[in-house]
């Protein structure tokens, strides 16, 4: 009888400690979560942003509390109602041909299939250690709450919410407005690339830039970016995300790279951040590094050929991008 307690013990802990590395894993690699929950088209990409940290932060308290035999039966109707939920959900993810369900980041990869199946192993786990009791102690009612309010903060902290870090922290870029208006009309400064097809492969003979200058009519994004820059890449890849969920015009959407650069280093990260109908463009290093201060990414909204407002990726928001292209009227801000 012992024997089985203790058995019956080592599995709640394993179980608890499971969700738990399950959560910090997805911390790791949390912008991955971001968009692949922000694919689904259900949230916002600030909603997504706060819904990723609060899944987080169940599966941490939800972990902790069966590990340590805390409110026990709560925390066990409440992991197998959700492991109930994110298989459904995984049901769709498998019919959508998702590669990767993110169930436990980018480190370890599962499939949707592979990810119900584990979550069917852990449901008949947890049925097994159904009765287990409540590990009480002293100051128990002070403790415990205390300590779950501050796991749950755990990825809010380690990993703030964009939203937040933008207003509270970040300003915007500051842009040198002549320098950007001589770079809009000379074509000495720019290399135009092909606009890619998403099932077509190219090579160096195909992938080929000509010069042209750069025309702005109506409203448009210019993003700044350095082709071997990860947040230039996850920038890119969100700014491609806004404009298909929400069938804005992709021609609309201008990139210009860092260069000199190989061609084919553009190409790939057309490839990797999904920006397929983006027109893309190379721009000489130090024109560069002077209109945006050497900082990339670097977005401008530009109104024809005048500046209406500059941002970093800290303050990407989708509902930025859509107010910017649904308002007809705005002033125009020369920074």
């Amino acid at each position: 009888m012992k024997a089985k307690k203790i058995i019956f013990t080592i599995i709640s802990v394993a179980i608890g400690l499971f969700f738990i590395a399950s959560a910090i894993l997805k911390i790791f690699t949390i912008k991955e979560f971001e968009l692949y929950i922000y694919s689904y088209g259900i949230f916002n990409y600030t909603l997504c942003t706060l819904f990723a940290r609060c899944l987080i932060a169940f599966e941490m308290c939800a972990g902790l509390c069966l590990a340590l035999k805390w409110w026990y039966r709560l925390a066990w109707w409440l992991m197998q109602i959700s492991l109930l939920g994110f298989t459904v959900f995984l049901i769709f993810a498998q019919l959508r041909g998702d590669a990767n369900c993110h169930c436990m980041g980018d480190f370890v990869e599962l499939n949707p299939l592979q990810s119900m199946i584990k979550n069917f192993v852990i449901m008949a786990l947890l049925l097994l250690v159904r009765n287990q009791e409540n590990w009480n102690f002293k100051f128990e009612k002070a403790i415990k709450p205390l300590v779950v309010i501050i796991v749950a903060a755990v990825p809010f902290f380690v990993a703030p919410p964009e939203v937040l870090y933008n207003k509270f922290y970040s300003s915007d870029s500051t842009i040198n407005t002549p320098i950007l208006e001589k770079a809009l009309t000379d074509s000495t400064f720019y290399n135009c690339y092909p606009t890619i097809r998403p099932n077509y492969e190219y090579d160096s003979t195909t992938f080929v830039a000509e010069q042209k200058p750069m025309i702005l009519q109506g409203r448009n994004v210019l993003m700044f970016a350095h082709a071997g820059c990860k947040f230039c890449r996850e920038g890119a890849k969100r700014m491609s995300m806004f404009f298909r969920e929400n069938r804005l015009d992709r021609n609309k959407c201008k990139v210009i790279i860092f260069g000199n650069y190989p061609p084919l280093s553009t190409y790939e990260f057309i490839k990797a951040t999904e920006g397929f109908g983006f027109e893309y463009r190379e721009i000489n290093p130090i024109i560069s590094l002077n209109i945006v201060d050497g900082q990339f990414p670097t977005f401008l909204l530009m109104q024809d050929d005048s500046l209406v407002r500059s941002f970093d990726l800290w303050g990407l928001e989708e509902s930025t991008i859509m107010d910017f292209f649904e308002t007809e009227t705005d002033p125009i801000i020369n920074n």
